[in-house]
């Protein structure tokens, strides 16, 4: 289910240079802060995968290695918020987002160093949006079970 919604997300794009920016992201930071690492993992990454392939594929092969690094995104906000201390929801996150904007570098042999550059704005705009949805979800879901 959350990877369906993954793929609706990918459906929901930001402004950008790349049209992979998008709102896909979302349902696998949310699935790693409520189920944990493997199924955030297993949903960050099929979320990069249907956005590029809804997409083309702009950047190539390029968006494999960048679908396993959003997969490790998504296992390390899930073992950081299992964790349970203190904010660890909002690091977890924050962690999330700088491994997306991290990968960024996949991109330089295709669009180089300029243009990556150039992108990076966008790309840091649309992962803090995307923690900040899952992070919303995530506590909204909480306080109704009231965990």
């Amino acid at each position: 289910m959350f990877s369906a919604l993954a793929v609706v997300g990918s459906f929901i794009h930001l402004p950008g240079p790349i049209q992979t920016v998008a709102l896909d992201s979302s349902p696998g930071f949310f699935v790693a802060l409520f189920f944990g690492p493997f199924d955030g993992a297993l949903v960050s990454g099929i979320g990069h995968l249907a956005t590029a392939s809804i997409n083309g594929f702009p950047l190539g092969a390029v968006h494999f290695p960048v679908a396993l690094g959003l997969a490790g995104a998504g296992a390390v906000i899930g073992a950081v918020n299992h964790l349970e201390f203190p904010c660890s929801p909002a690091i977890a996150l924050a962690l999330g987002v700088a491994i997306n904007v991290g990968l960024i570098v996949l991109a330089v042999p295709v669009l180089g160093w300029q243009a990556t550059l150039a992108f990076a704005p966008f790309l840091t705009l649309a992962a803090a949006l995307n923690a900040l949805v899952a992070g919303l979800v995530y506590f909204g879901v909480r306080g109704k079970l009231g965990i």
